[in-house]
């Protein structure tokens, strides 16, 4: 297993004919993903694209029509809420910086979308709750165990940093 840590000038030191990266950030509002997406700004140079990526739950079926098309609704909304946050701690990248939502698991939705997207590195943060999570949160430790391209896990020090 690899460790990458935060380095502040990887987009000053890359060489200028060096392709694109993609960075592909998972979000859900919380101070450490917002120290995620900051990690990410700071890694992409201005070529560079940062995909921010909000995993929300699936809804049962059980529930029926219509209180299925109202609870996906409302889910959808709060993805979207969660979404404009991402925006707003974005909007002074200067990368270009694209928002999504997808139903899943957080883990799976943003394996799956680094692999539709190409993407270089998922950036993740963690909330680092203990022993019990192996100082990772879940979809960290997730990521780092089965990810098939590079995790760069932001820990919690660095959003209270911020």
């Amino acid at each position: 297993m690899a460790i990458d840590t935060l380095d502040r000038n990887v987009a000053a030191r890359r060489d200028p004919s060096a392709r694109t990266l993609t960075l592909l950030v998972g979000f859900d509002g919380s101070e450490e993903s917002r120290a995620a997406l900051r990690a990410a700004m700071e890694r992409a140079g201005p070529d560079d694209r940062i995909a921010v990526v909000h995993a929300y739950p699936r809804v049962s079926e059980w529930m029926g029509f219509p209180y299925y098309d109202e609870a996906l609704l409302d889910t959808q909304r709060e993805a979207r809420r969660v979404l404009e946050q991402a925006a707003e701690v974005a909007d002074d990248s200067s990368a270009e910086v694209s928002v999504e939502m997808h139903e899943g698991a957080p883990a799976d939705v943003l394996a799956r979308i680094a692999a539709v997207r190409g993407a270089d590195e998922i950036i993740v943060g963690t909330r680092g709750l203990g022993r019990l999570r192996a100082a990772l949160g879940s979809v960290a430790q997730e990521l780092v165990r089965t990810a098939d391209r590079p995790v760069l896990v932001v820990p919690s020090m660095a959003a209270e940093a911020a």
